[in-house]
């Protein structure tokens, strides 16, 4: 039930001796409003009204045209029965509760406001009615008896969606199972939040937004009732049922008092492979914590599967605990196949219900890429002009080489720093040699890259697209290093705190990125360089290692096999990359021009490896 207030006016002009010298004191004509408020008590019941706050009382202002308030009264009674001589002219008459403005929630304090414009005219009667409705959104809680019964606590809040970002809610009101009074919010985005502990002690909740029948936000005079049962025979989540003609809108949470089972899981697909996780595990009581594994099956109809046993076909997979969160990997799976998983313990209790997954697509061909890198073996080189490539001649030409290097950007100053070895190498008839040297008036860093040169930035540094195109998901990268350092002889001006200084020993950098596109680097900008933080923060890319700074060093004259798992993050897990990027670099802080002239890295016969299980970065 709403109240609403009516505020009568009724303008006139009197035609009397005495109205005339009045008017002669104001120098123009006027007239008088007549006040009248009526309170309709077919819409809101009557609330409680705190102390000092007196919702039916309706103070209401004049304002002129001007926004002057010329007249005003903290009770309209005060003008009851009273004429209130006004200038002729246009009016803005508000009203509203009075001592409060309705920005904060609480118990039992409705807010009522409502507005009209009016004209005083000479020589005419003007009746006006102000119609003053609901300003806020009005909420009640109905707890089922025979719930509480049933459970050892139960609770709702209500706030709006500032605690969705992690801030305190600007409203907050919290409701217990013995609170019959109706609350009142301002006009904000509001959730309901309703946590029940079982019998058990184990604590449950759902969160919904308030909505009208359409989805929208709240609205002022909305009415949301609240009604939380115990779930019935079918019966769970959350119902809603809508009144429109009065702007109630009923939601029914239905709440399980059964000793409950639980988990929190992801996944994340590809073509042939999935990954599950599980945390926030809860046990009812009774049901053993032990043995906690992953479980799946390939999916059937449901017809077909009711005339089997519910638990045939499931196939136990290897799980990993640590801190409570449960993980595994599904291998060997089809493509674009549907399957189930589910959660159970040592005695085939299920902690997590069975749930549905479908596996990616499979790439063009019908079977998994495994895509290997171009010149892997770094047996073919060309020279261009006076600079050198990783690539044969007719890739070079046809513009389909994937290695490029830092020396298009020395070339012209008759340096390169990357070349082809045949005395150094490890397989074949050559390797890659990459030797740090001054270039112009710089330190050149040699780099070995999966992408492109872009150009140089003045003489300050150079832009380079990483990456080439591939869609194939390896698990590691590995090959043939071997590495000669001498000690940093020069450090650039923003070279980062805590690294290296000048007389350390240089140190060489090797690292892979899958990607969904290309990334450009420009080195005079140190916040594009691809830093291990910058690469997480970033979802542009999937997956990346690198060669632990503790074998970025001499390795003594000596072929060193190198193994990088690559570490997919675990919220983009089944993200599709398009682009590879792989960097070698001399000197690991060549980006801020500092290293040591003559450090020299040479690599060898690389691969990309496909078989075992994926690494997951975790930190996201």
């Amino acid at each position: 039930m709403k109240r609403i207030y009516t505020i009568l006016l009724i303008a006139s002009t009197l035609f009397f001796f005495a109205c005339q010298q009045e008017e002669n004191l104001t120098g123009g004509a006027t007239g008088y409003l007549r006040l009248t408020v009526n309170e309709d008590m077919s819409t809101n019941s009557r609330a409680d009204v705190p102390e000092g706050y007196k919702p039916e009382q309706i103070a209401v202002q004049i304002v002129n045209a001007e926004g002057e308030t010329v007249e005003e009264t903290e009770d309209w009674k005060l003008w009851q029965n009273k004429s209130i001589e006004l200038p002729v002219g246009t009016y803005t008459i508000k009203a509203s509760s009075n001592g409060w403005d309705g920005q904060a929630a609480g118990f039992n304090i409705p807010y009522y406001t409502g507005s009209k414009e009016v004209t005083i005219a000479a020589d005419k009667e003007v009746n006006e009615t102000i119609t003053c409705t609901l300003a806020n959104v009005k909420v009640t809680v109905n707890f089922d008896k025979a719930l509480l019964t049933k459970v050892r606590s139960v609770a709702a809040t209500v706030d709006d969606d500032a605690v969705s970002n992690g801030a305190s809610p600007t409203y907050s009101l919290s409701f217990e199972s013995t609170e019959t009074r109706s609350a009142y919010f301002p006009v904000s985005r509001l959730f309901a939040n309703i946590t029940v502990v079982n019998n058990e002690g184990v604590s449950n909740s759902m969160r919904k937004e308030l909505t009208d029948a359409e989805g929208n936000p709240v609205k002022a005079r909305d009415h949301f009732i609240l009604n939380i049962k115990e779930s019935g025979t079918g019966e769970s989540g959350i119902s809603v049922t809508v009144d429109p003609t009065t702007h109630e809108y009923s939601y029914t949470f239905n709440v399980s008092t059964k000793p409950t089972t639980g988990a929190t899981t992801t996944t994340g697909v590809w073509d042939n492979l999935v990954y599950l996780k599980a945390e926030n595990l809860t046990f009812g009581t009774g049901v053993s914590t032990e043995g906690i594994k992953f479980q799946y099956r390939e999916a059937v109809s449901s017809q077909s599967r009711a005339s089997e046993a519910d638990d045939e076909g499931w196939i136990d997979v290897k799980t990993t605990e640590k801190d409570g969160i449960y993980t595994a990997f599904i291998s060997g799976l089809t493509a674009d196949t549907e399957y189930e998983y589910r959660l159970v313990n040592v005695d085939g209790v299920e902690i997590q219900g069975a749930k549905s997954i479908k596996t990616a697509e499979a790439p063009t061909g019908g079977e998994a890429t495994q895509e290997q890198l171009q010149n892997a073996g770094f047996e073919n080189w060309y020279k261009s002009g006076s600079v050198w490539y990783a690539a044969t001649e007719t890739d070079y030409n046809g513009g389909n080489y994937m290695w490029d290097s830092s020396n298009p950007g020395s070339g012209n100053f008759g340096i390169n720093p990357t070349t082809q070895s045949t005395d150094v190498k490890y397989g074949g008839n050559s390797a890659a040699k990459l030797e740090t040297q001054y270039a112009f008036i710089k330190l050149a860093a040699a780099s070995l890259y999966y992408g492109r040169f872009n150009g140089l930035v003045g003489i300050n540094g150079a832009k380079i697209d990483f990456g080439q195109p591939f869609t194939s998901r390896p698990i590691a990268f590995k090959g043939w290093y071997q590495y000669k350092p001498v000690a940093i002889d020069y450090v650039g001006g923003n070279q980062p705190a805590n690294t290296v200084s000048k007389g350390d020993m240089d140190l060489c950098s090797i690292f892979i990125i899958l990607s969904k596109g290309t990334y450009q680097v420009d080195n005079t900008k140190t916040e594009t360089l691809l830093t291990a933080q910058n690469i997480w923060n970033n979802d542009q890319f999937i997956a990346y290692g690198e060669l632990p700074v503790d074998q970025c060093v001499n390795t003594n004259g000596e072929w060193k096999e190198f193994n990088i798992p690559l570490q997919y993050k675990e919220s983009q897990f089944g993200e599709q990359p398009t682009h590879l990027i792989i960097v070698c670099s001399s000197s690991k802080y060549g980006d801020y021009f500092t290293g040591g002239k003559g450090s020299t890295l040479y690599v060898d016969d690389f691969s990309l490896v496909y078989e075992g299980t994926p690494s997951i970065w975790k930190n996201k």
